[in-house]
């Protein structure tokens, strides 16, 4: 075969997509403002100075397919990649409709807000038109460890395309940082597949790249376009696919090590959020402040370079999975990775507060099996961003649970315009008695308008004669006071503006009772035994 046509397939892929993505993305970012497909600042999470147009991922797609297109038209009038076999030509197809499956879902979400359910259920259809195209992994080699998946080949490959359609969305927080992941991840894969001799699935790679680096010229900070869902869906999930679609077609002994090197740094900043929610007691799918380019926007770093600073992470962790495959050596990818890891943990760049966390459970497993006597409660804190003494505010708070008969706390402080971030959880180790009621509260902290936080609570009436709602306004006494202690700790809050209420919002002097199911309003009373936070 003569190679120069085929390198100017390339060339073309890549340049295609690249002008097509510059010319293409101004004309999405129009009609996504003139439509109302954008993402208004909400002086809480949503910081920016103004409305910012999604849907730049149909400004990518678009550019993709023009770019296969040109290629194809150039490469039949060359009679160059042919294609061998039915299943190339289906995975083909079925990619190009997954593509456009997974923008359609996205622009969706961004426009209407869909729930997590009905996301997550859009993809798994999407995915299935892969899955049953005949992507699949049937059997992967570890260590030289050949195993065969047999009948869970079909959930395994749900689960690998379904993940990696997400890991990009999760990592997607500052500007230019899920594009600029994007473009080092294809990059590396379209090399490998160069030196495979996979054209098609090179081609496919070098498309996306140049799409993504054209599109990086308005995504950059400060973006007037954001990739939004359908953009970070869409790297994630053809990323994905060519992973294995790559590894499949080449040789079976860095079959696990070349994706997961490639998908390390998503897999590390997605495996540390769940780690970190579940060590101080949280729900797995709670948004925080305490992700990778969170870690380095408080330790002063810009957008721009947190940006390029996660892309340079993920540039030496592809190169060493490029590495691993050209020398057929898993334990150069393995030994990237841990180097990585390692180099971010003790430098107190990223994973620390979570490795902190995972050592503290172990200290506290091996010291209760050695204690005859349980303490009092347990309490755990983690402060995620700042440096702000929320420590004190809630130690104090603890050391009130018993005066008012509390069985758990939960305690949040979330400013993202101040870079403050807090989380701390203390449960009692004292099950409430049987005859007691429990009770449980969801307080908001509202200080100037602006939601900093919340508190939960859980408690026990103690049989003393009075009515479980008198305990309660007692609570609500002791509450009260906190917005003002945070309004002195955090000082003012620039840019405050009243968030929308609904039938769920509560002000600063009301909290949701839940009590046997029902959800009741109480307003705090005047009693004369509560006793605040000072």
């Amino acid at each position: 075969m003569n190679l120069e046509p085929l390198y100017i397939c390339y060339a073309l892929a890549a340049i295609v997509s690249f002008g097509g993505a510059l010319a293409l993305t101004p004309l999405v970012r129009s009609v996504c403002r003139r439509y109302g497909l954008v993402d208004a600042p909400d002086a809480h999470r949503k910081i920016q100075k103004s409305a910012v147009a999604l849907g730049g991922g149909v400004a990518v797609v678009l550019a993709m397919v023009l770019a296969i297109t040109s290629v194809g038209a150039f490469a039949y009038s060359q009679d160059i990649l042919r294609f061998g076999s039915h299943a190339a030509v289906a995975f083909l197809v079925s990619l190009l409709a997954a593509a456009v499956g997974v923008v359609a879902l996205g622009v969706l979400d961004d426009k209407t807000e869909l729930r997590g359910r009905y996301k997550l259920i859009g993809q798994i259809g999407i995915v299935a038109l892969l899955v049953f195209a005949g992507l699949r992994i049937d059997d992967f080699v570890v260590f030289g460890w050949r195993v065969n998946l047999g009948w869970a080949a079909i959930p395994f490959t749900f689960f690998w395309l379904v993940g990696s359609t997400n890991a990009i969305n999760l990592m997607d927080g500052i500007d230019g940082l899920a594009s600029s992941i994007g473009f080092v991840l294809c990059a590396s894969l379209a090399a490998i597949n160069i030196w495979l001799g996979n054209k098609s699935e090179a081609i496919i790679m070098l498309a996306l790249a140049g799409a993504l680096l054209g599109f990086l010229r308005y995504n950059f900070n400060p973006a007037s376009i954001y990739l939004g869902d359908a953009g970070s869906m869409l790297i994630g999930l053809i990323i994905g696919a060519v992973a294995i679609r790559s590894s499949t077609k080449g040789s079976a002994a860095v079959a696990l090590a070349v994706p997961l090197t490639v998908w390390s740094v998503p897999i590390l900043d997605s495996f540390a959020a769940i780690l970190r929610r579940k060590l101080t007691g949280r729900s797995i799918f709670a948004a925080d402040r305490g992700h990778f380019h969170h870690s380095l926007l408080v330790r002063g770093w810009s957008v721009r370079q947190a940006s390029m600073f996660i892309a340079l992470v993920c540039a030496m962790t592809c190169l060493g999975a490029v590495m691993s495959f050209v020398y057929q050596r898993e334990w150069i990818a393995l030994a990237t990775v841990l180097f990585v890891m390692t180099f971010l943990v003790f430098t107190e760049t990223f994973g620390h507060i979570e490795f902190a966390l995972l050592k503290e459970r172990f200290h506290r497993s091996a010291r209760s099996l050695t204690q005859s006597k349980q303490v009092q409660g347990k309490a755990r804190s983690v402060r995620l961003q700042g440096s702000l003494p929320w420590d004190e505010l809630w130690d104090a708070m603890v050391e009130s649970t018993d005066r008012y008969h509390l069985t758990r706390l939960k305690f949040s402080i979330s400013v993202p315009r101040l870079h403050e971030a807090y989380f701390a959880n203390w449960e009692s180790q004292q099950k409430p008695a049987e005859a007691s009621e429990v009770w449980r509260l969801n307080y908001p902290l509202l200080v100037d308008g602006a939601t900093v936080g919340s508190i939960e609570l859980s408690g026990v009436s103690p049989n003393d004669g009075l009515s479980t709602a008198v305990h309660i306004a007692q609570v609500l006494d002791f509450l009260e006071p906190i917005e003002d202690r945070i309004r002195e700790i955090r000082g003012p809050l620039p840019g405050a503006q009243a968030p929308d209420t609904d039938d769920t919002t509560v002000d600063s002097q009301r909290g949701a009772v839940e009590r046997d199911g029902a959800v009741t309003q109480v307003v705090a009373g005047t009693q004369a035994g509560a006793s605040p936070v000072a």
